[in-house]
Protein backbone atom coordinates (compact mmCIF):
# COMPACT_ATOMS: atom_id res chain seq x y z
CA UNK A 1 0.00 0.00 0.00
CA UNK A 2 1.47 3.17 -1.23
CA UNK A 3 0.68 6.81 0.30
CA UNK A 4 0.31 8.15 -3.01
CA UNK A 5 -3.28 9.74 -3.89
CA UNK A 6 -4.80 11.96 -6.96
CA UNK A 7 -7.68 13.24 -4.98
CA UNK A 8 -9.34 13.98 -1.81
CA UNK A 9 -10.95 12.25 1.12
CA UNK A 10 -14.46 13.96 2.07
CA UNK A 11 -15.82 12.83 5.96
CA UNK A 12 -19.93 13.49 6.22
CA UNK A 13 -20.90 13.93 9.91
CA UNK A 14 -24.35 13.88 11.19
CA UNK A 15 -25.84 12.64 14.59
CA UNK A 16 -25.99 8.80 13.16
CA UNK A 17 -23.70 8.13 10.57
CA UNK A 18 -20.55 8.51 9.21
CA UNK A 19 -19.60 8.66 5.54
CA UNK A 20 -16.25 8.69 3.80
CA UNK A 21 -15.76 9.12 0.37
CA UNK A 22 -12.71 9.65 -1.98
CA UNK A 23 -13.01 12.35 -4.99
CA UNK A 24 -10.54 11.40 -7.79
CA UNK A 25 -8.69 14.92 -8.87
CA UNK A 26 -10.94 16.83 -11.85
CA UNK A 27 -13.67 14.74 -11.04
CA UNK A 28 -17.05 16.03 -8.98
CA UNK A 29 -18.48 12.44 -8.27
CA UNK A 30 -16.87 10.19 -5.34
CA UNK A 31 -15.14 6.94 -6.48
CA UNK A 32 -15.74 5.36 -2.76
CA UNK A 33 -18.05 5.58 -0.63
CA UNK A 34 -18.72 4.49 2.40
CA UNK A 35 -20.81 4.47 6.19
CA UNK A 36 -21.40 3.10 9.19
CA UNK A 37 -23.94 4.23 12.11
CA UNK A 38 -22.23 6.07 15.26
CA UNK A 39 -23.97 6.91 18.63
CA UNK A 40 -25.45 10.13 18.58
CA UNK A 41 -23.11 12.93 20.19
CA UNK A 42 -19.51 13.39 20.51
CA UNK A 43 -19.67 15.06 23.80
CA UNK A 44 -20.04 11.90 25.58
CA UNK A 45 -16.80 10.47 26.38
CA UNK A 46 -17.97 6.49 26.09
CA UNK A 47 -19.71 7.63 22.73
CA UNK A 48 -16.26 9.28 21.50
CA UNK A 49 -14.33 5.77 22.04
CA UNK A 50 -16.93 4.52 20.54
CA UNK A 51 -17.04 6.41 17.69
CA UNK A 52 -13.16 6.97 17.84
CA UNK A 53 -12.38 3.29 17.30
CA UNK A 54 -15.72 3.10 14.35
CA UNK A 55 -13.79 5.50 12.30
CA UNK A 56 -10.08 3.86 13.04
CA UNK A 57 -10.91 0.50 11.31
CA UNK A 58 -13.27 2.18 8.50
CA UNK A 59 -10.74 4.05 7.80
CA UNK A 60 -8.63 1.57 7.39
CA UNK A 61 -11.60 -0.70 5.26
CA UNK A 62 -11.29 2.47 2.75
CA UNK A 63 -7.58 2.56 2.67
CA UNK A 64 -7.18 -1.43 1.83
CA UNK A 65 -10.10 -0.50 -0.98
CA UNK A 66 -8.17 2.06 -2.93
CA UNK A 67 -4.94 0.69 -1.89
CA UNK A 68 -3.16 3.91 -0.33
CA UNK A 69 -3.17 5.81 2.96
CA UNK A 70 -6.00 8.64 4.22
CA UNK A 71 -3.55 11.38 5.62
CA UNK A 72 -5.90 14.26 5.35
CA UNK A 73 -9.40 15.08 4.20
CA UNK A 74 -12.04 17.72 4.95
CA UNK A 75 -15.05 17.33 6.57
CA UNK A 76 -18.61 18.30 6.47
CA UNK A 77 -20.98 17.85 9.24
CA UNK A 78 -24.96 18.93 10.03
CA UNK A 79 -25.25 20.21 13.89
CA UNK A 80 -28.14 22.06 15.68
CA UNK A 81 -25.82 24.34 16.52
CA UNK A 82 -25.59 25.96 12.88
CA UNK A 83 -25.92 29.62 13.22
CA UNK A 84 -25.66 32.51 10.07
CA UNK A 85 -25.02 35.92 11.52
CA UNK A 86 -24.90 38.66 9.46
CA UNK A 87 -22.57 41.83 10.44
CA UNK A 88 -22.24 45.11 8.21
CA UNK A 89 -18.82 47.24 8.10
CA UNK A 90 -18.42 50.61 6.65
CA UNK A 91 -15.10 52.63 6.14
CA UNK A 92 -14.78 55.64 4.71
CA UNK A 93 -11.41 56.40 3.39
CA UNK A 94 -9.34 59.08 0.87
CA UNK A 95 -10.36 58.71 -2.40
CA UNK A 96 -8.01 55.13 -3.38
CA UNK A 97 -7.99 52.06 -5.90
CA UNK A 98 -10.12 49.10 -4.82
CA UNK A 99 -9.06 45.91 -4.46
CA UNK A 100 -8.65 42.44 -2.10
CA UNK A 101 -6.71 43.56 0.14
CA UNK A 102 -8.57 46.53 1.37
CA UNK A 103 -11.54 44.09 1.15
CA UNK A 104 -9.65 41.91 3.34
CA UNK A 105 -8.82 43.77 5.88
CA UNK A 106 -12.47 45.21 6.88
CA UNK A 107 -13.51 41.30 6.82
CA UNK A 108 -11.02 40.74 9.04
CA UNK A 109 -12.01 43.78 11.77
CA UNK A 110 -15.13 42.01 11.35
CA UNK A 111 -14.08 38.42 12.32
CA UNK A 112 -11.82 40.26 15.25
CA UNK A 113 -15.49 41.67 16.55
CA UNK A 114 -16.86 38.58 15.98
CA UNK A 115 -15.15 36.60 18.80
CA UNK A 116 -14.62 39.39 20.94
CA UNK A 117 -18.06 39.20 21.73
CA UNK A 118 -18.54 35.88 20.80
CA UNK A 119 -16.93 32.76 22.93
CA UNK A 120 -18.88 29.61 21.85
CA UNK A 121 -19.12 29.81 17.88
CA UNK A 122 -16.85 29.18 15.19
CA UNK A 123 -16.80 30.89 12.22
CA UNK A 124 -17.02 28.02 9.38
CA UNK A 125 -18.15 29.65 6.35
CA UNK A 126 -17.51 33.77 5.45
CA UNK A 127 -19.82 35.06 2.45
CA UNK A 128 -19.99 38.76 1.41
CA UNK A 129 -23.21 39.10 0.33
CA UNK A 130 -23.16 42.57 -1.26
CA UNK A 131 -20.42 45.53 -1.72
CA UNK A 132 -22.09 48.88 -0.97
CA UNK A 133 -19.26 51.29 -2.88
CA UNK A 134 -20.15 54.94 -2.73
CA UNK A 135 -23.46 54.09 -2.67
CA UNK A 136 -23.62 51.61 -5.74
CA UNK A 137 -24.59 48.06 -4.79
CA UNK A 138 -22.41 45.47 -5.91
CA UNK A 139 -22.83 41.81 -5.58
CA UNK A 140 -19.06 40.81 -6.53
CA UNK A 141 -15.96 42.76 -6.11
CA UNK A 142 -15.74 45.04 -9.09
CA UNK A 143 -12.08 45.55 -10.62
CA UNK A 144 -10.16 48.68 -11.50
CA UNK A 145 -12.72 51.32 -9.43
CA UNK A 146 -11.33 54.38 -6.84
CA UNK A 147 -13.69 54.89 -4.42
CA UNK A 148 -14.21 56.88 -1.05
CA UNK A 149 -16.89 54.78 1.06
CA UNK A 150 -17.77 50.89 1.43
CA UNK A 151 -20.18 49.23 3.29
CA UNK A 152 -19.71 45.30 3.38
CA UNK A 153 -22.69 43.27 4.11
CA UNK A 154 -21.12 39.99 5.49
CA UNK A 155 -22.59 36.84 6.98
CA UNK A 156 -20.92 34.41 9.33
CA UNK A 157 -21.68 30.50 8.85
CA UNK A 158 -21.07 29.39 12.56
CA UNK A 159 -21.00 26.06 14.59
CA UNK A 160 -20.07 25.39 18.31
CA UNK A 161 -16.74 25.82 19.01
CA UNK A 162 -17.06 22.59 21.76
CA UNK A 163 -18.28 20.09 18.86
CA UNK A 164 -15.55 21.23 16.26
CA UNK A 165 -12.86 20.77 18.94
CA UNK A 166 -13.94 17.71 19.42
CA UNK A 167 -13.79 16.95 15.89
CA UNK A 168 -10.24 18.49 15.62
CA UNK A 169 -9.20 15.75 18.68
CA UNK A 170 -11.07 13.07 17.07
CA UNK A 171 -9.34 13.17 13.93
CA UNK A 172 -6.13 13.98 15.52
CA UNK A 173 -6.11 10.50 16.65
CA UNK A 174 -6.40 8.99 13.83
CA UNK A 175 -3.49 10.70 12.59
CA UNK A 176 -5.71 12.67 9.88
CA UNK A 177 -4.82 16.46 8.80
CA UNK A 178 -8.21 18.00 8.75
CA UNK A 179 -7.91 20.73 5.61
CA UNK A 180 -11.20 22.10 5.71
CA UNK A 181 -14.54 21.88 7.59
CA UNK A 182 -17.68 22.70 6.03
CA UNK A 183 -21.49 23.29 7.93
CA UNK A 184 -23.80 21.34 5.97
CA UNK A 185 -26.87 22.98 6.68
CA UNK A 186 -25.04 25.59 4.32
CA UNK A 187 -23.57 23.65 1.49
CA UNK A 188 -26.70 21.51 0.93
CA UNK A 189 -28.37 24.79 -0.58
CA UNK A 190 -25.86 24.19 -3.42
CA UNK A 191 -27.38 20.86 -4.33
CA UNK A 192 -30.33 21.60 -5.84
CA UNK A 193 -32.55 18.90 -6.78
CA UNK A 194 -29.65 16.59 -6.09
CA UNK A 195 -30.04 14.05 -2.88
CA UNK A 196 -26.71 14.26 -1.09
CA UNK A 197 -27.05 11.88 1.81
CA UNK A 198 -23.32 11.65 2.33
CA UNK A 199 -23.12 15.18 2.62
CA UNK A 200 -19.81 15.05 0.50
CA UNK A 201 -20.90 15.95 -2.36
CA UNK A 202 -22.48 19.52 -1.66
CA UNK A 203 -18.99 20.24 0.82
CA UNK A 204 -16.98 19.18 -2.94
CA UNK A 205 -19.26 21.73 -4.77
CA UNK A 206 -18.26 24.28 -1.70
CA UNK A 207 -14.89 24.00 -1.62
CA UNK A 208 -14.38 23.96 -5.32
CA UNK A 209 -16.10 27.94 -5.42
CA UNK A 210 -19.71 27.25 -6.50
CA UNK A 211 -20.38 30.26 -4.00
CA UNK A 212 -18.59 33.42 -5.62
CA UNK A 213 -19.47 35.00 -2.89
CA UNK A 214 -17.36 33.11 -0.10
CA UNK A 215 -14.12 33.93 1.10
CA UNK A 216 -11.80 31.29 2.64
CA UNK A 217 -9.63 31.55 5.75
CA UNK A 218 -6.16 30.17 5.39
CA UNK A 219 -5.99 28.38 8.73
CA UNK A 220 -2.07 27.02 8.35
CA UNK A 221 0.13 29.36 6.90
CA UNK A 222 3.53 27.73 6.59
CA UNK A 223 5.20 30.63 5.08
CA UNK A 224 5.64 34.94 5.09
CA UNK A 225 2.66 36.48 3.17
CA UNK A 226 1.11 39.41 3.09
CA UNK A 227 -1.86 40.30 5.41
CA UNK A 228 -4.20 39.60 2.13
CA UNK A 229 -2.99 36.33 1.40
CA UNK A 230 -2.65 35.53 5.32
CA UNK A 231 -6.31 36.09 5.68
CA UNK A 232 -8.11 34.74 2.25
CA UNK A 233 -7.86 32.95 -0.87
CA UNK A 234 -10.45 35.22 -2.95
CA UNK A 235 -12.28 33.30 -5.69
CA UNK A 236 -10.29 30.27 -5.65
Amino acid sequence: MSSFEKGDFYFGISDKKIHICFFEEGKNVYKENLNFEIPDSLNNDLNFKIILNLLKENIRKIEKNLGFFLNNGNISIQSNSYQSILFSIKNIFDEKKLDEKAVANLVQSCIQKFYMDEHNLSIIHIIINKYVIDDKVYKYLPNNIKFKKIILEIEFICLDKNLINKLKKLFNKCKIDIKKIVSYDYAKKFSKNHTDETMCLSAYKVLNGINQSEVYQEENIYKKQGIFDKIFNFFD
